[in-house]
């Protein structure tokens, strides 16, 4: 985020990634200022003009604000000629894409035609002519073959009090390797996983990218397993104790599904899950799936207000989404226009920032829904969730621990954290 600010500030919003189409908060703006351009140097979103799918049973209601203009819009440079909703959503890194099953935040492009993906973001977003078909499979082959991941943690090589217990030359007072003394994170193992016939398989089966072979066997996160008999909070191995106690947080701790479900889950108010239920893919953190999407409430400010009011950790992803657009959705089976009745004033009323899966099946039911995101190499990229609603990682895990009624203490709040960090 510095970056992106620093490069606005030292062009005068005329770096090449300032563009009206897809970075400012109204693609049609005029002028060029800190205003016009609030979200990517607040949130790192970028714009995305959606069209409605074929036969959507919902209606959005019309607004139009200064900072955003009217929506939904008739004459997005996006998508010429259609109608469409500006969203705002975090940019995937274009890296690990092997150990992907959906593509985008709501699974618009298939990771089985990566071709369709890299020439549908090229005339959109670009607003380039459509790539050959021969250039776009060279980009879809160079995103397949790029695997990212972090080397070094610095909380791994740290004691109780948070000092240095292992340097080398090069590296940061407390630098750890992440696949020293056993562990399995790290890029080359991230690629020979990837590589290797015990990758876990994708469903569909045409999701299952450059495999001859996979494994249905789906355990838990396990890179850290050889830092797990380091469980001390004292001494020099407390931080890479910490990282383990984490990974153990996340495959055994019980989350329970709050009061009014979560789209996407089959599972009842009340009900048992736990952070793989979502992060499926051991050791990628992304789900098999690539049918799969829940809502987990990021894109809602009602359920944010609600989280907030018991746990004021959760106030800050709250005043970020905020910032965002809110749309109001009514199914279309409920003939009542919303310039009769307003917003909220009928049960079937849906409120977002962004309807997620809902523009791609075209269906209500499916509002706020997203996929869970490859894990690895997460802590190069803040903010999270699709929005950027969480400016850090302890936002991120307050947000789980006040929404699925986890109850971690501040060290597990810590270990959890550790563990997201160094993977």
């Amino acid at each position: 985020m510095g970056k992106t600010q620093a490069a606005f500030a030292a062009s005068g919003g005329t770096d090449a990634l300032f563009r009206p189409n897809d970075t400012a908060n109204n693609p049609n703006v005029a002028t060029v200022s800190a205003d016009e351009y609030s979200l990517i140097l607040t949130l790192g979103v970028v714009r995305i003009g959606k069209t409605f799918a074929t036969g959507t049973d919902f209606t959005v209601e019309p607004q139009n604000t200064a900072k955003f203009g009217p929506l939904p819009l008739t004459n997005d440079p996006q998508q010429p000629g259609h109608v469409t909703l500006s969203l705002f959503r975090r940019p995937l890194v274009n890296t690990n894409v092997h150990l992907d099953s959906s593509v985008l935040w709501d699974g618009r492009a298939s990771i089985g035609n990566m071709r369709a993906q890299v020439i549908g973001a090229a005339k959109t977003l670009l607003l380039a002519p459509a790539p050959t078909d021969a250039d776009a499979d060279d980009v879809a082959a160079f995103m397949l073959g790029v695997y990212t991941d972090q080397v070094f943690d610095t909380a791994a090589g740290t004691d109780a009090a948070g000092n240095c217990t292992f340097t080398a030359p090069g590296q940061h007072c407390g630098a750890r390797n992440v696949s020293a003394d056993g562990a399995l994170a790290g890029v080359a193992n991230l690629r020979a996983f990837a590589l290797s016939p015990d990758v876990p398989c994708n469903t569909p089966a045409a999701a299952n990218l450059l495999q001859s072979s996979c494994t249905t066997n789906i355990p838990g996160y396990s890179l850290f397993d050889a830092w797990a008999n380091l469980r001390s909070r004292t001494g020099t191995n407390a931080g890479r104790a910490s990282v383990a106690r984490g990974q153990e947080i996340f495959n055994n701790r019980n989350l329970t599904i709050p009061a009014g479900g979560v789209a996407g889950l089959s599972e009842s108010p009340g009900a048992t899950i736990h952070c793989t239920t979502c992060h499926s893919k051991p050791n990628a953190g992304n789900h098999t799936s690539a049918t799969f999407f829940a809502r987990v409430g990021t894109d809602s400010v009602q359920i944010l207000t609600a989280l907030a009011a018991q746990d004021a950790r959760v106030q800050g992803l709250l005043d970020r989404v905020a910032l965002l657009p809110g749309y109001c959705l009514r199914p279309t089976s409920d003939p009542i226009p919303f310039t009769t009745a307003a917003c909220g004033t009928h049960p079937g009323d849906v409120k977002t920032t962004d309807p997620g899966r809902a523009m791609v099946s075209g269906h209500i039911a499916d509002v706020g829904e997203f996929k869970p995101p490859i894990l690895r190499g997460l802590a190069a990229r803040s903010s999270y969730f699709h929005a950027g609603a969480a400016e850090n990682i302890q936002m991120l895990v307050h947000f789980y621990n006040a929404r699925f009624q986890i109850g971690l203490t501040e060290d597990e709040v810590n270990d959890l954290g550790a563990f997201l960090e160094a993977q």
